[in-house]
């Protein structure tokens, strides 16, 4: 789940939106941000997010962690599958999503059915306590959001979303082509940077 609304000074949230603003209009050109500004402002965003789930995660001992969401999710757009399909859908590894359906099982959110193809196996089905926790989640989210976005016009909202999902797609196949060997730089030493391809 997101972070939840209020958790950063009304201040703290402003001086970083008018950075942001500043950093968008600078440049050796004068015509937007450089490069490694859009790098800097990427890593910050991490941050940012990881602070806000370690907090929540502190904040909900039993609430479902945002790995889990992402399972539940998916199985409920995607429909009954293996816990093996599920794994290679996610790109994770087995076991750990053998553990994340055991607990939601454990908890109800999930069950185990036969699979119809083949008795031995069996498909992994969200429940409606399940469906209940997803509409919910999706709920908490909206509301956080909205109240992010509560003083963007909606052109500019319409504008952010076609950029992010512009940046995305782009990020996701460079991504893919470095891993590949494709455009790899060369190797570095010492620990990657949060947001970095390594």
């Amino acid at each position: 789940m997101a972070d939840q609304p209020g958790t950063a000074p009304v201040a703290e949230r402003k001086e970083r939106a008018e950075r942001a603003t500043v950093s968008a209009r600078s440049g050796p050109d004068g015509r937007g941000a450089p490069v490694s500004s859009v790098a800097e402002a990427v890593i910050d965003l991490l941050r940012t997010v990881r602070r806000s789930k370690a907090r929540l995660l502190a904040a909900a001992s039993d609430d479902v962690d945002s790995a889990t969401q992402m399972l539940l999710r998916t199985l409920a757009g995607d429909g009954p599958m293996r816990a093996s399909a599920l794994a290679a859908g996610l790109q994770s590894d087995l076991s750990t999503v053998s553990r994340q359906v055991t607990a939601l099982v454990t908890r109800g959110l999930l069950e185990r059915r036969a699979d119809p193809v083949d008795g031995r196996a069996s498909l992994l089905v969200v429940t409606a306590a399940g469906q209940a926790v997803i509409a919910a989640h999706e709920h908490a989210r909206k509301a956080f959001f909205e109240e992010v976005l509560s003083d963007w016009s909606p052109g500019e909202r319409g504008q952010f979303v076609h950029l992010l999902e512009r940046f995305t797609a782009a990020y996701d196949t460079t991504h893919t082509h470095w891993m590949t060997g494709a455009a790899r730089p060369p190797a570095r030493t010492g620990e990657p940077e949060e947001g970095s391809t390594a």
